[in-house]
């Protein structure tokens, strides 16, 4: 994997070394690499929190795309990328509306409760940050559980 010598990069894949391993490589180091960043940017008042989200959200991410790649190298270990985001953004955009269908109703029962029981404060609670970690982390094992099943049920067929 290059880090910083885009000229070397450039000369690589312009000679078609540049395999789908390799491309692998870099999908891994810049999804972890963005559940770290979000992690970080959470709004989560709890510093163990942030760190314990951060810390599942890299096991996840090394998890699901290692089961992903491996599954992708069972059918032809072809067009692995191709196939990973084109998967990703349709199975991202139905959890999208599921969760926001459910983040919604969530909601609405929140503000019943809260409006009945004056005591309630969600807001300054580290046990919301909590759950909020926990939903998220379902959220993405969904999402990968649904990526990796989706590749399972891929039939390559060889050309004639």
């Amino acid at each position: 994997m290059i880090w910083l010598d885009i000229k070397e990069l450039e000369y690589k894949i312009s000679r078609d070394e540049l395999t789908d391993h390799h491309g692998f490589e870099y999908v891994m180091a810049y999804v972890i690499l963005s559940s770290i960043g979000v992690s970080i940017s959470t709004n989560n008042a709890n510093g163990w929190i942030k760190l314990l989200g951060c810390v599942l959200n890299v096991i996840i991410t090394v998890w699901g795309l290692r089961s992903i790649y491996k599954v992708n190298k069972g059918l032809d270990g072809k067009d692995f990328l191709k196939r990973f985001f084109a998967i990703s953004w349709v199975i991202g955009m139905r959890l999208l509306l599921g969760v926001f269908v459910f983040s919604f109703l969530t909601g609405l029962v929140l503000v019943i409760i809260s409006r009945n029981i004056a005591e309630v404060n969600l807001s300054e609670n580290p046990f919301k940050d909590f759950i909020s970690l926990i939903f998220v982390c379902l959220i993405t094992i969904i999402s990968y559980l649904l990526i990796i099943n989706s590749f399972r049920r891929l039939k390559v067929t060889s050309p004639a």
